[in-house]
């Protein structure tokens, strides 16, 4: 989903020091008056030298902060952009569209967390600020807080059910919380709008739903052929491969989505897993690492982490990761079962017997689950394409 900073140059009252020269607020004005035609004429550079030649004057001027913020954010200066609003809104928390385009800033960044808290907060306090709740939804979605993102999301597409960008993001939502049908009647109603990169994805992430894994994998090879830097898609190649057995390729995948984006969660968490299996603990652990920044109560990235803490000696760690896993997630055996044999390793006999008593009531609880012999060879059912994909020109 595009995300694209406001347009138009704001104007805000500024705040004034108690005492202030009048030729210093006259010269101030000028310097402002000069940014703001220059954004208007697209001329970013003097812009940004009018609106810094206003705040040197009087620094707390809100209007020439965030028109200066704006300014960077269209120079792809999310860092510096961010600064300014941070600024401007230390002088009045309460300017709300302020605090959506420092939201912006955050998500160009890839700082998901920190842009849903700003999101957030616009949201409550303006909930009918569909901008900033798509965004939110999206942010939510990117956690991993799918339920969370679906609300969002629901309630912007809800009120605007012609927006193709919500109608995609919504789909993509269903997909991945497994409400198929819910999510395929929203990419059929988008598909026909999706450039071509963009219809394989989802045409992929469709095949990946519905266990045709096969299918998956010849979707997404054709989405990366056509933009090898469409978002996700090496990720999402990556994990269609492991699931059929080609481990090399999925390590290929998830290193090339990290060329693209450093910060993809889901590259960093599968690719530092494997490199841990292969033994190679210090390219794992920077990624495991990352990983469990940008979703510390991910049941996946703490025991990932956990194991690779174990195989590097730092029990007590692992012991830690593995118990909050087990806290999140009450029937999480694998984990279990790490943390019991990490409790022997700390002579913690007691504890170590209480999780042997869990680990057998839960593969008494798998057996009873365990499909017929008529189930487990049902095949994958395979999908119909909702339409056919436009063709690359």
């Amino acid at each position: 989903m595009a995300v694209v900073i406001a347009q138009c140059v704001l104007m805000f009252a500024f705040v004034l020091a108690p005492v202030q020269d009048r030729e210093t607020v006259r010269q101030s004005e000028a310097q402002f008056a000069r940014g703001v035609e220059a954004q208007k004429k697209g001329d970013l550079d003097a812009a940004r030298q009018a609106y810094e030649a206003a705040l040197k004057l009087i620094p707390q001027r809100i209007d020439a902060l965030s028109n200066l913020g704006v300014v960077y954010a269209k120079l792809g200066q999310y860092d510096k952009a961010a600064a300014n609003y941070k600024a401007a809104l230390a002088i009045d928390p309460n300017e709300h569209d302020i605090r959506l385009n420092l939201g912006i800033a955050y998500f160009q960044t890839h700082q998901i967390e920190a842009a849903r808290k700003e999101l957030a907060q616009v949201v409550a306090a303006k909930p009918d600020q569909l901008q900033a709740r798509q965004l939110l939804g999206v942010c939510l979605f990117q956690m991993g807080k799918l339920t969370e993102a679906i609300k969002e999301l629901e309630t912007v597409y809800n009120a605007q059910p012609e927006n193709i960008g919500v109608a995609y993001a919504l789909g993509t939502a269903y997909l991945q919380n497994d409400q198929i049908e819910q999510g395929r009647a929203l990419i059929d109603k988008v598909f026909k709008f999706l450039p071509p990169a963009e219809g394989h994805l989802i045409l992929g992430a469709l095949n990946a739903a519905t266990r045709n894994h096969v299918g998956a994998v010849e979707e997404l090879r054709l989405a990366a052929k056509l933009n090898p830097k469409l978002p996700t898609v090496h990720t999402q190649l990556g994990v269609e491969y492991l699931i059929t057995g080609n481990r090399d390729l999925a390590i290929e995948e998830f290193r090339a989505e990290l060329q693209n984006n450093p910060r993809d969660y889901m590259a960093n968490l599968r690719l530092g897993w494997l490199l841990r299996e292969d033994g190679l603990l210090d390219e794992a652990e920077p990624l495991l690492k990352l990983a469990l920044e940008m979703r510390p109560d991910d049941i996946a990235a703490l025991f990932h982490s956990a194991q690779l803490a174990q195989a590097r000696g730092r029990v007590d760690e692992a012991v830690k990761m593995l118990e909050r896993a087990t806290e999140l997630h009450k029937d999480f055996r694998q984990a279990y079962v790490l943390l019991a044999r990490l409790y022997l390793k700390q002579k913690r006999t007691a504890d170590a017997d209480r999780l042997r008593a869990i680990i057998d009531r839960l593969n008494e609880e798998e057996q009873k689950r365990q499909p017929t012999a008529d189930k487990l060879s049902e095949p994958p059912k395979a999908i119909e394409r909702p339409i056919k994909p436009p063709q690359s020109e």
